[in-house]
């Protein structure tokens, strides 16, 4: 139980996410379809952590540090929040990039590449600013975490493990895209009621959390890093809300036209 709760409670901001990512995934795609994807979310980022701590594949050899044992839950070698983020980092980044290829008014691209897309440029993106901060777990509440054996590019991390998530997000992404291809394309009467909204929020949530992280702990790399999130995320913001203030809802089909429903929140 103590274990548990070091889970829970003393990864507080997991937890957080977590319960955010149940919200949003319930709302659009159910209860059955969320828990199954969970489920292989968190299998293969247990396979593919364990896999890179003894084997080096698919993020090339690291290891996490052996004093958090018997403060939270392990999955093999493997802390199990380190597994249970990526549900959230995954399906954030999905429900993002549908959002933001579909435009505020419509559920759907205009085609299927498009979603898949900015989808997986926000998974690799998020990562490119989660692990470095990780790496600095001791300056604030995420502790000592993992080490890598030898110096990367990217703020001491390897070109390798960067590659190798974007492997791991390509294939829980193409879970996601796959559980939820029969799903139409629908007018949304109200922008801020669209069933992704939430996510796209909690996706920049991410973002906003480490960068102000960052900016607390000050110094180099954390400035640098605060200071590379903010170039990169403002004129990308910047350049959504002008696109999007342009794009005017379009006709909706007839009523008797089962694929031009309105759009609604739960599940179908």
């Amino acid at each position: 139980m103590d274990q548990l709760a070091g889970t829970l409670f003393g990864r507080w901001y997991v937890t957080l996410f977590g319960l955010a990512f149940l919200w949003c995934a319930v709302r659009t795609m159910g209860w059955r379809r969320t828990l199954l994807y969970a489920v292989i979310a968190v299998g293969v980022g247990a396979l593919a952590e364990n896999g890179s701590v003894h084997l080096g594949f698919p993020y090339t050899r690291y290891a996490f540090d052996d004093a958090l044992r018997g403060d939270e839950l392990f999955i093999g070698d493997v802390p199990l929040m380190v597994p249970l983020s990526y549900t959230f980092m995954t399906y954030f980044a999905f429900a993002s990039g549908r959002l933001l290829a579909s435009g505020p008014w419509r559920t759907r691209a205009p085609r299927p590449w498009q979603e898949w897309l900015l989808a997986f440029v926000l998974a690799v993106w998020a990562l490119w600013i989660l692990d470095p901060m990780s790496r600095l777990g001791g300056e604030f509440y995420l502790g000592e975490l993992f080490r890598y054996e030898g110096p990367g590019f990217w703020f001491g991390l390897p070109l390798g493990s960067q590659l190798g998530f974007a492997l791991t997000a390509a294939v829980l992404l193409a879970v996601l895209f796959a559980m939820t291809r029969s799903e139409p394309d629908l007018p949304v009467l109200d922008p801020w009621r669209h069933p992704h909204l939430l996510a796209l929020v909690a996706y920049n949530a991410q973002i906003c959390h480490l960068a102000l992280v960052a900016l607390w702990i000050g110094g180099f790399p954390a400035d640098t890093l605060a200071g590379a999130a903010v170039i990169m995320w403002v004129p990308i913001a910047a350049m959504t809300v002008v696109h999007w203030s342009q794009i005017r809802p379009r006709r909706a089909a007839p009523a008797s036209s089962p694929d031009r429903a309105t759009a609604r929140a739960g599940p179908r």
